[in-house]
C-alpha cells in the first residue's frame, strides 16, 4: 500500500530515483491522499481496475484516494521522479472557489501530457515544491516553529493550485493505452501483471490461470469478459507495444526485436505489427524517426 501521509501534515514531496527493475508486487491504493506523479526519466507501465496506460518523462499521472493500482517498468531505463501527495481538505479552499468539476476532470483520466512549454512550466512548479518541502519537512520533525510551518505550507499550497488549474486549462487529451471493457477484478489484474512482466517468454493461458486461481476454461472466458478480447490477443497487444518502443529506441535489428520480445519467429511479428499498426516495422521505424 501507498505510504500515507505523515501524520498532521496536509502535504507531502518527495523526489525518487528507483532502480529499472522496481515493481509493485501487489494492487494497492492510496487511503487518505490525492498524487501527482511528475514522471522525469524513466517508463511505467500503469495497471487500474479500469484502465492500462504507460507514463513517459514530461508527463503527469494524477491519482485519486482509494484507487487501486500496480505499477511497472515499461522500459530498461531507471526511474525518476517527484511525487506530490495531498489531504483533500488541502485543497478545499480551492474546490469552494471553483467547484469539484475542475478536481473531477484531473483525476478521471489519469496519464496527463502537454506541450512541451507547458510541461517545462509545470515541473518547475513541482520542483520549487520539493524545495519548499524539504524546508517544510525539517520544520515540521522539529516542530517548533508553528508560524514558520504554516507560511510553508501556504507556500506549497498556492504552488499545487498553480499546478492543478494548469494541467485543467493546459494537458492534452490523449489515447490510454486500454479501457477495460469492464471494471477487472483483482485476480484477472494479478494475471495481467504476470503477462507484462514475463511477455518475452514461451507464457501460456494456463500460467496466466493459476497466477489468477481458476480453471483456464473459467479464467479464459472472465479475462474475455473483462477485458473484451482473448488471452493471446492481449499477449500479443502487450509484445507489440514493447516492438514499437525498441523500433524507436534502438539500434537493434527486426529478428533481435522480435525474439526479445516473445517472438518465435521474426515473420509472425512483422505479419502482426502490420495488422495491428498498418505498415510493416521498418517503415514504422523510418517514419517516426
Amino acid at each position: 500500500m501507498p505510504l500515507p501521509l505523515p501524520s498532521g501534515k496536509p502535504v507531502q514531496v518527495t523526489y525518487r530515483m528507483l532502480d529499472k527493475d522496481f515493481g509493485m508486487q501487489s494492487m494497492a491504493a492510496a487511503p487518505d491522499h490525492y498524487a501527482l506523479l511528475f514522471v522525469i526519466h524513466g517508463d511505467r507501465y500503469i495497471i487500474t481496475p479500469t484502465m492500462t496506460y504507460t507514463l513517459h518523462p514530461g508527463e503527469i499521472n494524477a491519482m485519486e484516494p482509494y484507487l487501486y493500482h500496480k505499477t511497472m517498468p515499461a522500459s530498461d531505463k531507471y526511474y525518476e521522479s517527484i511525487l506530490v501527495k495531498f489531504a483533500p481538505r488541502f485543497i478545499d479552499p480551492l474546490i469552494e472557489k471553483l467547484g469539484a468539476g475542475i478536481i473531477e476532470q484531473i483525476f478521471e483520466y489519469p496519464p496527463k501530457t502537454f506541450d512541451k512549454k507547458d510541461a517545462d512550466t509545470a515541473f518547475a512548479l513541482a520542483k520549487e515544491m520539493l524545495d519548499i518541502g524539504k524546508e517544510y519537512d525539517a520544520e515540521f520533525e522539529a516542530g517548533k516553529n508553528s508560524e514558520n510551518i504554516s507560511y510553508l505550507e501556504f507556500k506549497l499550497q498556492n504552488l499545487l493550485y498553480r499546478i492543478l488549474i494548469l494541467i485543467y486549462e493546459k494537458s492534452k487529451d490523449r489515447t490510454v493505452g486500454e479501457i477495460h471493457k469492464t471494471v477487472l477484478s483483482k485476480p484477472i489484474i494479478d494475471a495481467v501483471f504476470y503477462m507484462e512482466s514475463n511477455y518475452m517468454g514461451n507464457i501460456k493461458l494456463e500460467d496466466a490461470a493459476s497466477v489468477a486461481g481458476y480453471s483456464s476454461a473459467y479464467f479464459s472466458r472472465l479475462f474475455q469478459t473483462q477485458l473484451g478480447t482473448s488471452f493471446s490477443e492481449y499477449l500479443n497487444l502487450i509484445r507489440l507495444r514493447h516492438v514499437q518502443h525498441d523500433l524507436l529506441t534502438t539500434e537493434k535489428s527486426i529478428t533481435e526485436i522480435a525474439m526479445e520480445n516473445g517472438f518465435t519467429y521474426p515473420g509472425n511479428m512483422t505479419d502482426s505489427f502490420k495488422r495491428k499498426v498498418g505498415m510493416t516495422p521498418n517503415k514504422f521505424r523510418k517514419n517516426r524517426k
